[in-house]
């Protein structure tokens, strides 16, 4: 039996586990932001001075940009 090809596949097997196990770690770091950071964005832009629509536009970019439902800010 050739062993040579034995250990390239483990190797690749090994590579393709860290990969998943790398993506996986990511995906659940993004998803832990949820949709709550959002407003805490909204509400320093407005607490800086920024501009209703300004800020608003922005809310709503970060909604979409992590796949929630696109709302109008609480203080509306």
């Amino acid at each position: 039996m050739n062993t040579r090809n034995r250990s390239i596949r483990l190797r690749l097997g090994a590579a393709a586990l860290a990969a998943f196990g790398f993506a996986a770690t990511m995906t659940a770091t993004a998803a832990g932001f949820g949709c709550d950071h959002c407003e805490g964005q909204y509400y320093a832009c407005r607490s800086a001075g920024g501009e209703y629509e300004t800020c608003v536009n922005d809310f709503w970019n970060c909604q979409t940009s992590n796949g929630c439902m696109i709302s109008l800010p609480p203080d509306f």
